[in-house]
């Protein structure tokens, strides 16, 4: 029953991603530092909700493995 519901929640969240990445197909230019002598680093354009989606996940996966090594160390 885990397994499935596990699954269901995985195409939920998939669905949704899908869903976002699909609305927000604007092309964003992300600037990583402020500019220096006339030089400053960006990505190369992506659509926004491509970005969002990604960040998200980052920062699932982030808090995931800082979960895993906080428990690894008590």
């Amino acid at each position: 029953m885990k397994m499935v519901l596990v699954f269901i929640l995985l195409i939920i969240i998939a669905g949704i991603s899908g869903t976002i990445v699909f609305l927000n197909q604007e092309k964003v230019m992300l600037v990583l530092t402020p500019t220096f002598r006339d030089v400053y680093y960006i990505v190369p354009p992506i659509p926004l909700g491509l970005l969002v989606v990604l960040s998200f996940f980052v920062g699932l996966f982030i808090g995931y493995v800082g979960g895993v090594i906080s428990k690894f160390f008590k």
